[in-house]
This record gives C-alpha cells, sequence and structure tokens, in this order.
C-alpha cells in the first residue's frame, strides 16, 4: 500500500516546526536592530507553506533557512538603503534651519546671521552638500548615496563651499585675507 499523503499541518510539524530553535537562534543574530523574530519567523513559515502547496519540498531545514535569509537581507536593503532624492526636491529649510539648533540665545547675534547669510549665498547643489556634512554629519559616502552621485562630486563641491564662505567672510571683513 503506497504512503498515504501528509497533510501540511502534519508536515509542518514535522518537517518545520522541528527547526524553530535553531531558526530563532539563527535570527536573533541576523536580523536588524528593532526587528521582531516573531514576524521574520511568521513570514518565513506562511512562504514556505505557500511553496509545500504547490510542489513537494525535498529539504525543509534548507528552504526554511534559505527562506529566512533571503527575508533578512531585504530588511536590511529597505532599512538601510538610502532614498535617492535630486536636489531639486530637497527643501533647505529641511535641511538645515540655524534657529533650532543648540545655539545659544545669546549667540544669536550677527554672527550667526552672517553664518546664515554665507551658507544660503552658496549654490543650491553645494549648500545641500555642504549642509548634510556640516549639520546632519553624514559622510561624503552617506552624502553621495542620498543624492546620488559621486562621492568625488561631494569632495569637490564641499571645497567650493568652503572657498566660497571664506570669501564672503572676507568681504564682510570677518576674516582676513591673509590665507
Amino acid at each position: 500500500m503506497p504512503p498515504q499523503p501528509q497533510s501540511i499541518s502534519d508536515w509542518f510539524e514535522s518537517e518545520v516546526r522541528v527547526n524553530e530553535p535553531s531558526l530563532r537562534a539563527y535570527l536573533k543574530h541576523k536580523v536588524p536592530e528593532g526587528t521582531e523574530v516573531d514576524d521574520i519567523l511568521q513570514e518565513t513559515y506562511a512562504k514556505i507553506i505557500s511553496i509545500q502547496r504547490t510542489k513537494p519540498i525535498l529539504s525543509p531545514r534548507g528552504l526554511l533557512f534559505t527562506i529566512a535569509k533571503n527575508l533578512i537581507r531585504d530588511l536590511f536593503r529597505k532599512k538601510y538603503s538610502s532614498k535617492i532624492i535630486s536636489l531639486g526636491e530637497i527643501d533647505d529649510s529641511s535641511v538645515f534651519n540655524l534657529e533650532h539648533t543648540a545655539v545659544p540665545e545669546f549667540a544669536q547675534t550677527d554672527e550667526v546671521e552672517i553664518l546664515q547669510a554665507a551658507i544660503r549665498s552658496l549654490p543650491k547643489k553645494c549648500r545641500v552638500i555642504f549642509l548634510l556634512r556640516n549639520y546632519e554629519r553624514l559622510s561624503y559616502k552617506q552624502i553621495a548615496e542620498r543624492l546620488g552621485i559621486s562621492v568625488k562630486t561631494v569632495e569637490a563641491q564641499l571645497a567650493i563651499g568652503i572657498k566660497r564662505c571664506r570669501k564672503f567672510f572676507e568681504a564682510k571683513g570677518i576674516i582676513n585675507e591673509s590665507r
């Protein structure tokens, strides 16, 4: 007599659920911070059951870990990939506003206004890169990824920004031209 086909729930209990402790331990060490292991576990189970319904799985344990690994990879991709934005989409006020920084009230004087004016005088691309670097403290690579430009462009635009701010300050008599 040929063996009776196993129900999905019997198959799940005997072939999949038995791997839960090792899968749970694997997930605890692999998922991005702030992600619930149970959420990944449930999604992994849903996918493997869906596959089992369409065709027999020869190695449930191997497929279980492969599905979990792919889900984690997708999570990292979503969580850590920066959205590339164009310079036209950037609102300068959302990038930088000195009025909302930790500058003490007594320092909100001419120097702050001159600094704001110097930054506003930069070309838009240069200004955005300058602000992302100096006020949001992003790395050159992070800026390049966010804006969809090369690291070399970030470096060049920062150099331009520094030179232009220096000229602006020289014109206002804040620093000497001796440098």
